[in-house]
């Protein structure tokens, strides 16, 4: 049978050592940037339009009223009427948008 023993402790190389976190000090001090403190030029938020339903089949689509939203960039149906949806969460249709509360509304039920 395989020895799996640790090694003493005199002979361990990083287990039980301090080590030092090159972050650490940036991070307590609040100076560390993490992705949601970045806000680069002409960032846009997306959200997907989901099915709520497992088993359905799509009557039409229109995405007119998104896209005329103030704010919205970019609307794509994914599905098209008469395609069926096979599970709760299918995605339905794609929405680009300047900011996450614009995407949220443009989407109803997203």
């Amino acid at each position: 049978m395989p020895n799996y023993s640790w090694p003493p402790m005199d002979k361990r190389r990083i287990m039980g050592k301090r080590t030092s976190r090159l972050d650490g000090p940036a991070k307590s001090s609040g100076r560390a940037k993490y992705n949601s403190d970045l806000n680069p030029k002409d960032l846009l938020f997306g959200t997907l339009l989901t099915s709520p339903y497992a088993h359905a089949r799509i009557k039409s689509i229109d995405i007119s009223p998104a896209q005329k939203m103030q704010g919205v960039t970019a609307v794509r149906a994914i599905k098209n009427g008469g395609d069926e949806i096979q599970w709760a969460g299918a995605e339905i249709a794609s929405i680009a948008a300047t900011s996450e509360e614009v995407a949220r509304d443009a989407a109803p039920g997203a």
